[in-house]
């Protein structure tokens, strides 16, 4: 007998990512085909699917609802349109694909959806968002069951993203992309469209967002990335609110675009929309919006300095420091007035002399690290924008004291790290116990007579990784869970309790408490027990645990009747990681 292992990522609220084992002989995993329907003629491209975490899905569960949390078209919707649904339906040898028999998978739900991983909020592309309480795959095979047995319509079925809006129904034209269902393992797998790798675009302008001068020229330029991968062939254009600038100047090799853009009076939101040459090898994406605006306003610029210079010190019993701030102000001759401030505490309005921008203001500062800054507010708010200085961190030492400034200006956002999930076995193997010896034959727990025996096959599961470099350390656990196996014919049904495994003691470097779960004996060896067929942890760590990389393993055990025909018996165990 043997144990295969797949990869399959699946979204929840919490961090959830599983791997599953094919126990047992079974086929190879679905290569690409190209169904016989290809390509379709109403088709306007195709749909990527994303868990809750922005991870692409090419594979899934049939029996797991929603088919995909997120289903992402890979071009714009009908003008007007705000609404997305998936839907299924049941290819046809010889049939126009317009006449399919075919059924709701999801809701109609709005889009964009902001709320969602920034591959997906950040696009402005029609997106399906799926639910828990949606058909499941099988649900929909259950309606229109795909029967026939040509090649490249044999258990093959096309998933469809409709779009709809204010006062107009879906049309006729939809994206769409081929899955290939295996029934027997329970799981779904995209063919047809090969998977495109996903992008995102980043804007940034120099000068950066905010109120400028109308006529201001502002350099823009978008970064294009797709998870390491490069060159990245496509092209990007600007656009201001719905209205298209034009193409960026754009280099492949390094995603990089830029343009230059002039500010007139008014607000403008700029984006940048990357558009791949080949949407079967990368998909499209739009970045945020950067706001300017622009002002007929004359814009002030205020800058504050203080003397003494920084750092002052207190001297004999005094328990502050005079000191006195000057904020200059231009264009000069622009009347108003200047607010001094210690981070959010106001020191009071300076003599300001409008003919020259300066105002001044004496204060005493007591020990420690001031923030000041210098607030200028024009008396002609029609004509002129006030401005505010940057801030000057003033530092007073205690008495008899020196003291030396040191700034260090963080520009990088935290550390948030990440949470992997590793099944690195492509086959584990399980070899039948010498039938002729007792551990290899022993009696059946089911018989209190002891008449009855089973057959015994272990094997090891290795290779299983989890690596968590959250500084969080909100913990994890993985657990395992057993289908029903696939039997030869004539043999009697053999339930997933009848396979057990004793976890192996974690090894790695991860920082904590990381347990092995407890050993889950086989129904045949302790009638009490469940087996597999209930979720059983494999491994946990701890919260303020599992920082690093911790190897998983396990003994697996099946117990099976000394009455069962020879032939291969199969199962899929599925591994999940979880982490709140």
């Amino acid at each position: 007998m043997k144990i295969r292992i797949r990869s399959v990522l699946a979204g929840a609220a919490a961090l959830v990512v599983a791997g599953g084992i094919l126990v047992g002989g079974g086929t190879a995993a679905y290569a690409a085909v190209t169904p016989g329907w290809e390509p379709d003629a109403a088709a306007l491209g195709s749909i990527a699917f994303y868990d809750a975490n922005g991870n692409p899905v090419t594979s899934g569960s049939l029996a797991t609802p929603p088919v995909a949390l997120y289903s992402v078209a890979s071009g714009a919707g009908r003008t007007g349109d705000n609404r997305a649904q998936l839907k299924a339906f049941t290819p046809q040898v010889g049939v126009n694909p317009a006449l399919w028999s075919g059924d709701i998978l999801t809701g109609s739900t709005v889009y964009p959806v902001t709320t969602a991983p920034a591959v997906i909020a950040n696009t402005t592309n029609p997106v399906a968002t799926g639910t828990s309480v949606d058909f499941a795959f099988n649900d929909y095979i259950g309606e229109f069951p795909n029967t026939s047995t040509a090649a490249g319509y044999q258990d093959l079925y096309e998933l469809r993203l409709y779009t709809a809006g204010p006062g107009q129904g879906q049309g006729a034209n939809y994206y769409r992309t081929d899955v290939q269902v295996n029934t027997a393992a329970g799981t779904w797998t995209v063919v047809y469209p090969a998977s495109a790798t996903p992008t995102a675009t980043a804007l940034a302008g120099n000068p950066p967002a905010g109120t400028v001068p109308a006529g201001t020229s502002v350099a823009l330029t978008a970064t294009v990335t797709a998870g390491g991968a490069t060159p990245i062939p496509g092209g990007v254009h600007v656009l201001d609110g719905t209205t298209d600038l034009g193409a960026a100047t754009y280099d492949p090799a390094t995603g990089v675009a830029t343009t230059t853009v002039t500010v007139t009076a008014g607000t403008h939101n700029y984006t940048a929309q990357f558009t791949p040459t080949d949407p079967a090898a990368f998909g499209p994406s739009t970045s945020p919006v950067l706001a300017y605006t622009g002002t007929t306003k004359t814009v002030s610029q205020t800058v504050l300095a203080a003397t003494p210079s920084s750092p002052a010190s207190l001297t004999g019993t005094a328990t502050t420091a005079p000191a006195t701030l000057t904020a200059t102000v231009t264009p000069a001759n622009t009347a108003g007035g200047v607010e001094f401030f210690d981070g959010s505490t106001s020191l009071g309005s300076g003599t300001y002399n409008a003919g020259t921008g300066a105002a001044t203001l004496a204060v005493n500062l007591t020990a420690g690290t001031h923030p000041l800054i210098a607030t200028f507010t024009p008396a002609d708010t029609a004509t002129f924008a006030g401005s505010s200085s940057a801030v000057q961190n003033y530092v007073v030492n205690g008495t008899n004291a020196t003291g030396v400034q040191v700034q260090a200006q963080d520009s990088t956002a935290p550390y948030a790290g990440s949470l992997s999930f590793t099944v690195g076995t492509a086959t584990v193997s399980l070899t039948q116990v010498d039938p002729n010896s007792a551990g290899g034959h022993p009696a059946d727990a089911r018989d209190s007579t002891g008449h009855r025996h089973a057959w015994v096959f272990n094997g090891n599961l290795a290779g299983v990784g989890v690596t968590d470099s959250r500084p969080t350390q909100p913990g994890w656990t993985v657990s395992g869970q057993s289908s029903n196996f696939t039997v030869p014919t004539g043999s009697a049904a053999v339930t997933a309790n009848f396979l057990g495994w004793t976890p192996g003691t974690p090894t790695g470097d991860a920082e904590g408490t990381v347990a092995a779960g407890p050993a889950t004996k086989p129904s045949l060896s302790q009638t009490t027990s469940a087996g597999l067929s209930t979720s059983t942890n494999l491994a946990k760590a701890a919260t303020g645990s599992g920082l690093g990389t911790e190897n998983l393993s396990a003994s697996l055990s099946l117990w099976i009747p000394d009455t069962s025909p020879t032939g291969t018996y199969q199962s899929t165990v599925t591994l999940t990681l979880v982490s709140p």
